[in-house]
């Protein structure tokens, strides 16, 4: 490779070679996962179809080795809503919506524009310099540099702005055709969610719909008595029961010691029967009881079931640890002073469960003390419209007095958060707003630094011997330049959600659908604005500083940059469609972690543990694939080929979610689809940057009037976003009256998800009433053995 030739850096020219070789590297990963996936489906029955050990109702799906597909591809919409509920129907919505229109704009793609591209300048796709080329002489007439100016030293160049024009034209018409077809699709699948939100929220009474959560209650009201009273006299219906939340946390924090305790107490059980008598047991059911006071502490089979809200429980237990102690096994010791180094030597069993019975009864006694009332209530109404009504009024004439909230679902509330003052929960957000403004500097350095690697005059700046290699070879040039941004990319985004969630955990939201949210809007504009804008704008820090001195010039390098960095964009949809999809599909990163955990877990408890499906979180799942459509929208005119891999990526991600949503995967947030609204004003956001940098594009080519042509589609666009807001914005958080059904009229004999879940359950502090469990054993067939007090 002559590196004084300079089609060597042509874009165009590496694109084959870089293209082959992603394809080679996402197949190679992704291939034998999918294959993996399907035979190892029904081998691993517990971890690939772990929620049907919970919900035998599933439709079934075939065992045979690509039987599962044709199935899962029928499993229809309101199956989805009545076994994975309203958040995975509108996820999945998402999705088919994203395919709906990523077809459409192929189809353009495939059959109007490439073929006029290819006829004007012998381009099949527009990425890489919007050079036009007459597909006769292949010269070439119009070459924009990145300040628009033509390229006068060409030799070939000629001038002929009639053709010239009349291509351009091609932009300009599929620009407001992708804006209709994709406002089409937008306000058609709001109108879907927003008619089957309402229709089943609206057929249900559970207690979530019951409730709202009363904020700012005065002290003359923070009591159930008389805050009863005055919501009754508003003359909105009556009140049910009230639980006005107080300052639990000693309560909260017996708890936690106690389950410490408790666990320390099964592994001394646990080491008394020894490794060569602990066997893994088939399936066993142990009953979990209360513990009632007293100072003696024995083994017995008795396995009574016991009472848990008024009836018969019984945990099933995939797989514990069974066995029985060696004859002649020693009790296990332990010294009980300062951390087990000093102080008299006792019996571990005894002295654990002595300070477990202790708990007990200091948890008995709080549980019965008077709390300090906050300012937070849940209220539950007699009727779903009578809470409707209130969570839509205004309740009390002075400001932040009686403020009325819809309630999350009772399993959903983080109670510790509720009794936090508003002043703390103000400093948490402050502070976690200011690490995120922290933490982006390193970020923006460290997609700066990624940036460099896309281009071999870049590298030649920082790393000139990688340099001098990479010209000695087009396979690794195609490797470096290729595979590593997107691999990295790939890497920051599976790491850095991470982050978010546990900063979002510690903000102070009052419960774990506030949270997911919070991640999704955390870790988009973490993938938007640094991995999408800085590193497609800026590229590297002269880069960005050069758009900060004249922001002027900010859609004009936007449209250029979006031309260059189209080949890394097709690489990235090609490695997380068909590389990194069928590694979610594999679930790799539980498997990885499975020998871990179990290499860890050591008493019935912790085995039990292991069977639980993992956690669906939209915060880490959802993001990505909305930078996806964007980057697709934002090409949509420029190239067919990132369009096509962005239909397959969706394609193949539709599948996959489906399946871990019904089978293999547990969604315990709660939110009732309200993600819908943060999808619809984040497609419209890269509606506008794909109009934005289509208009740029004509900039540059000196056709200011075509682009003068687009400066309506962001208007029309912002009042699209602003029509949501106004009109279906209140239908995605609030039920309608109108959709409130009379129980005369609900289905018979059936209950939704939501219902089904939420049975029995109460707004109350879990601390307050939960039996407080025995621990843990089984004997050597598997059958519990009952460790309780006399």
């Amino acid at each position: 490779m002559d590196p004084s030739d300079p089609s060597t850096n042509d874009p165009r020219r590496r694109a084959p070679l870089v293209l082959t070789t992603q394809l080679v590297i996402a197949a190679s990963f992704g291939i034998p996962a999918f294959l993996s996936f399907c035979f190892l489906r029904t081998q691993w029955a517990d971890l690939y179809a772990a929620r049907t050990l919970h919900h035998p109702n599933l439709p079934p799906l075939p065992k045979s080795f690509f039987g599962w597909i044709p199935a899962l591809y029928k499993i229809t919409e309101d199956q989805v809503l009545e076994h994975a509920g309203l958040d995975a129907f509108v996820f999945l919505g998402f999705f088919s919506m994203a395919i709906k229109l990523l077809a459409v704009c192929t189809f353009f793609a495939v059959t109007v524009i490439s073929p006029i591209r290819w006829h004007y300048t012998g381009l099949y796709d527009g990425d890489g310099s919007l050079s036009v080329i007459h597909r006769t002489r292949l010269t070439i007439i119009g070459h924009a540099s990145v300040d628009g100016d033509m390229n006068s030293n060409d030799e070939s160049v000629v001038t002929d702005p009639e053709q010239y024009d009349t291509y351009l034209w091609c932009y300009v018409i599929f620009a407001w055709v992708f804006t209709a077809v994709t406002g089409y699709f937008l306000l058609r699948q709001t109108h879907h969610i927003v008619r089957v939100r309402q229709a089943y929220l609206g057929s249900q009474s559970s207690i979530t719909d019951r409730t709202i959560r009363l904020s700012g209650v005065p002290v003359e009201l923070r009591s159930e008595e008389a805050l009863k009273e005055h919501i009754e006299t508003l003359g909105i219906g009556e009140v049910r029961s009230i639980t006005i939340c107080r300052q639990w946390k000693e309560l909260d924090n017996l708890m936690d010691r106690r389950r410490k305790m408790l666990r320390k107490v099964e592994l001394a059980w646990t080491e008394y029967f020894g490794d060569d008598g602990v066997k893994r047991s088939p399936r066993a059911s142990l009953p979990v009881s209360s513990l009632p006071p007293s100072s003696a502490f024995q083994m017995t089979d008795d396995s009574a079931t016991p009472l848990l809200n008024g009836e018969n429980t019984h945990v099933e237990l995939p797989n514990v640890i069974s066995g029985t102690p060696p004859v002649g096994r020693r009790r296990p010791l332990l010294r009980a002073g300062f951390l087990g180094i000093f102080g008299n030597i006792v019996d571990k069993i005894d002295y654990y469960t002595a300070k477990l019975e202790k708990l007990d009864q200091q948890i008995k006694l709080s549980r019965h003390k008077e709390y300090k009332a906050t300012p937070v209530a849940f209220v539950t109404m007699d009727s779903v419209a009578s809470a409707q009504m209130a969570a839509q009024a205004v309740l009390d004439p002075q400001a932040y007095h009686l403020i009325a909230h819809n309630a999350p679902a009772p399993h959903d509330v983080i109670w510790p958060n509720l009794y936090k003052s508003k002043f703390e929960r103000l400093v948490r957000q402050w502070f976690v707003t200011i690490i995120i403004a922290i933490a982006t500097v390193p970020l923006a350095l460290c997609v700066s630094f990624l940036a460099a690697f896309l281009e071999k005059d870049s590298i030649a700046k920082f790393w000139p011997a990688l340099s001098n290699v990479l010209e000695k070879s087009d396979l690794l040039n195609a490797l470096v330049t290729g595979f590593l941004p997107t691999f990295l990319f790939t890497l920051l985004n599976i790491l850095v959600p991470f982050i978010f969630n546990g900063l979002s955990t510690i903000q102070g939201y009052i419960s774990h659908g506030d949270v997911e949210l919070s991640v999704v809007g955390k870790n988009f504009f973490y993938i938007f604005v640094n991995l999408f804008l800085l590193f497609t704008v800026a590229g590297t820090a002269s880069k960005l500083w050069a758009i900060l001195k004249d922001t002027t010039s900010i859609a004009a390098t936007l449209a250029q940059s979006l031309k260059s960095m189209s080949l890394f964009y097709v690489d990235l949809i090609i490695l997380q469609g068909m590389g990194m999809i069928p590694f979610r599909l594999l679930e790799f990163g539980v498997v990885f972690k499975y020998p871990f955990k179990k290499f860890f877990s050591k008493t019935p408890r912790d085995f039990y543990n292991l069977s639980k499906p993992p956690n669906f979180n939209y915060g880490f799942f959802l993001p990505q694939p909305l930078l996806i459509l964007i980057v697709c929208l934002s090409y949509s005119c420029m190239s067919t080929k990132i369009l096509t891999f962005g239909l397959i990526y969706f394609i193949l991600g539709y599948f996959t979610f489906k399946y871990q949503l019904l089978y293999s995967m547990a969604h315990t947030q709660h939110s009732t689809g309200k993600s819908w609204p943060m999808i619809f004003f984040r497609v419209c956001i890269g509606l506008i940057i794909f109009q934005i940098t289509t208009a740029g594009t004509l900039a540059l080519q000196k056709a200011f009037y075509l682009s003068l042509l687009l400066v309506p589609l962001p208007i029309f666009t912002l009042i699209m976003m602003y029509n949501f807001y106004e009109h279906y914005l209140p239908l995605s958080y609030f039920i309608a009256l109108r959709s409130i059904l009379s129980n005369e009229i609900r289905r018979q004999g059936s209950r939704t998800l939501d219902e089904e879940r939420e049975r029995n359950q109460v707004y109350i502090n879990p601390n307050l009433v939960s039996p407080l469990e025995d621990p843990w054993i089984a004997d050597e067939n598997g059958r519990p053995i009952n460790v309780h007090y006399d």
